[in-house]
């Protein structure tokens, strides 16, 4: 049973392809086509690729950020992981680290980063091709919060390119949000079926880590208390973005589902 009837879901996939400037080709809207299943899915898509020197930038800080042995994954996230960048927009980098090692593992990445000159601060005015280490999440709990199961959800979870992987991880949290099918069913397949380059699964150095995670939590914990903003903290996310862009998407989403007479809540949420 769905939401929306097929035209209607095919108005709606180009609406919020539209949101970010992006004009489907027919093998994207057959990937990115909302709850309705394709018969096919394509393995690739031929792109042309426009943010050649930031997918260089994002490549050369995953490989510095992977020595950290406590980290799981590295996927670049928002308009560059579509494609789509603009070229005064930042690099935003989503992580999965090892159980009991969130803070430590942030800690160790903005280090990494701030060596190599290459983080996005808060401070920051120009952001051009500055990594930002948007979130971080542990391996203990990779499902997504039932509040945030929407449709801008769905697709940041499938949208995200992975650039680093230990062991099963990517496809443990594909399985951890398989509720993304409702929304995506063929980018789902695409992801799922996909090939994937993994590096060895454990460290030893694993076990020695959370040691520190007290004393590294309570030190950020302090630094960020003068400047919080809109971050989510919790025992197993870590989520940094100056700006909520779930908001301005669903309200940019609604006026253009509006002009089809296509209610909002049929499209962007769970049924």
């Amino acid at each position: 049973m769905y939401p929306v009837s097929k035209h209607e879901a095919m108005k709606a996939t180009f609406a919020y392809a539209e949101i970010f400037h992006s004009v489907l080709t027919k093998q994207e809207l057959v990937r990115w086509f909302l709850f309705y299943p394709a018969r096919t899915t394509s393995k690739s898509i031929a792109l042309h690729n426009k943010n050649t020197e930031k997918w260089e930038i994002a490549r050369r800080a995953s490989r510095w950020l992977a020595i950290i042995p406590t980290i799981r994954l590295i996927g670049v996230t928002g308009g560059l992981a579509m494609n789509n960048a603009m070229p005064t927009d930042d690099i935003d980098l989503f992580f999965i680290v090892a159980g009991g090692t969130l803070w430590i593992s942030r800690m160790m990445a903005t280090v990494c980063m701030d060596m190599l000159g290459l983080r996005r601060h808060p401070s920051d005015t120009k952001v051009a091709n500055k990594v930002c280490l948007n979130m971080f999440m542990t391996d203990h709990r990779m499902t997504l919060s039932s509040e945030e199961c929407d449709c801008f959800a769905a697709h940041e979870v499938l949208q995200m390119e992975p650039l680093f992987i230990r062991g099963n991880t990517y496809k443990d949290f594909l399985h951890a949000n398989r509720w993304v099918k409702y929304f995506l069913p063929n980018a789902w397949k695409w992801r799922i079926h996909g090939e994937y380059i993994s590096d060895k699964h454990s460290s030893i150095f694993c076990f020695i880590f959370p040691l520190f995670e007290p004393l590294t939590k309570y030190i950020q914990l302090r630094y960020m208390k003068k400047h919080r903003t809109s971050e989510v903290i919790s025992d197993t996310v870590l989520r940094f973005h100056p700006k909520d862009a779930r908001v301005w998407i669903k309200r940019s989403f609604a006026k253009r589902l509006a002009r089809f007479n296509i209610p909002l809540d049929k499209i962007f949420y769970a049924g």
